[in-house]
């Protein structure tokens, strides 16, 4: 297995198409970021499973938001990146590479689940905003390419009970769900394609 989650890994920076470019998180582009959050609150609020982002969600809060992702990324403890139209005008979303000991530590799993897990580098996690089902499925594909070719490993995707946009895309990309879990601690769950 890759280590990925170590000082010595070198994750990938840029993933440019003539679509999106995904970049690293970084706060210089938190008026743009926080555009988005606020235009997709319902659809994150599903993503995230919570109340998050609260009504008074501010500029502030997103930017101590895209700090923790930044430091993650300084510390390799997992690898945020944004998603933005080519030109930098808009944010289209989040990327997040996940280590599978969180799963593994906060989600109730068979023997079987681990032994699946076991065979996985990552999990990945993003959210789009809700313009286009279009633009999801092809950050989607261009996704699952990335991590294929350009890092080298094998992702597990996720997706939330009411991404059902999401759940659809994976179907029609052939990208099977392997397991659907619940948390050791709260009415969060989890699917892993």
């Amino acid at each position: 297995m890759t280590s990925l989650f170590t000082m010595d890994f070198n994750p990938p920076t840029e993933l440019a198409t003539t679509e999106f470019i995904l970049f690293p998180t970084n706060d210089k582009y938190n008026q743009y970021d926080y555009v988005a959050v606020m235009r997709n609150i319902e659809l994150l609020r599903i993503w995230s499973q919570s109340t998050w982002p609260e009504d008074e969600f501010s500029p502030k809060q997103n930017k101590e938001d895209l700090q923790k992702h930044i430091e993650d990324n300084r510390t390799h403890a997992a690898y945020g990146y944004m998603l933005f139209e080519p030109e930098f005008a808009k944010c289209y979303g989040s990327v997040y590479v996940n280590p599978l000991e969180v799963v593994k530590n906060n989600y109730e799993l068979t023997n079987e689940q681990r032994n699946i897990l076991d065979q996985y580098d990552a999990r990945v996690d993003f959210w789009v905003i809700e313009d286009s089902s279009d633009l999801e499925k092809i950050i989607t594909e261009e996704l699952r390419d990335w991590f294929k070719n350009v890092w080298k490993i094998n992702v597990l995707f996720s997706a939330r009970v009411g991404l059902n946009k999401r759940v659809e895309i994976y179907n029609e990309l052939g990208i099977e769900c392997k397991m659907a879990l619940k948390s050791k601690t709260s009415e969060m769950n989890l699917l892993l394609f």
